[in-house]
């Protein structure tokens, strides 16, 4: 997770220095945001944890208009998931990654005279994969090997700032919830309640 999160910080980097370049529009755009958050997991064997998140989304957006007013986003999400508990001799920790393939229809309205500054609201759904849960304790680390997945669905609100008419910066909040447990090796686990806090950059191709 920490390789990826460096990946990103440069690509934004490197992003930033072509914002002053403006190009032929094009319906699609692509971006990268990185999100901090917390969310409710439920596991039928260790109980209801409180846990705190890191994502990171590199998503592809297609407007349908040339005025970027109604976009459909989709892409692929990384999200890591760590909770403590006490299994009943020591502190542990579980730690949870998953893969994520969202769909997401949003729309935004102009908050200033020069169009620049967007309110932001969209809703969406998601395929959700659980690539690995551990539990660590003092002693060792146990691969669970569940796995598996589910499906859960999102409302966004935010902001979204335009820094030329290819480039904008965003800070959004996600609300999600899944639908339904990942069941896999005796392991049945969902999240709720998930609360995401996300800033990133979206550039057409």
């Amino acid at each position: 997770m920490k390789n990826i999160i460096l990946t990103t910080i440069c690509f934004l980097a490197i992003f930033s220095l072509s914002f002053g370049q403006e190009t032929e529009k094009s319906k699609f755009s692509y971006g990268l945001n990185f999100g901090v958050g917390n969310s409710t997991l439920e596991n039928n064997q260790i109980g209801v944890l409180s846990g705190n998140l890191i994502a990171i989304d590199f998503n592809v957006d297609y407007s349908f208009t040339d005025s970027d007013k109604t976009k459909l986003t989709s892409g692929v999400n990384i999200l890591d998931f760590n909770s403590n508990f006490y299994n009943g001799t020591d502190q542990s920790r579980l730690k949870n990654e998953y893969f994520q393939i969202p769909f997401k229809l949003s729309h935004r309205v102009n908050f200033d005279k020069e169009e620049k500054l967007n309110l932001v609201a969209g809703i969406g759904a998601y395929a959700n994969f659980l690539l690995r849960s551990k539990i660590l304790n003092l002693n060792e680390e146990i691969n669970t090997k569940s796995g598996g997945f589910n499906f859960g669905y999102s409302i966004s609100m935010g902001a979204e700032y335009k820094i030329n008419t290819n480039t904008s910066f965003g800070l959004m909040l996600d609300l999600m919830n899944e639908i339904s447990e990942i069941k896999k090796n005796n392991y049945e686990q969902k999240q709720t309640e998930i609360i995401l806090l996300s800033i990133g950059f979206s550039t057409r191709f």
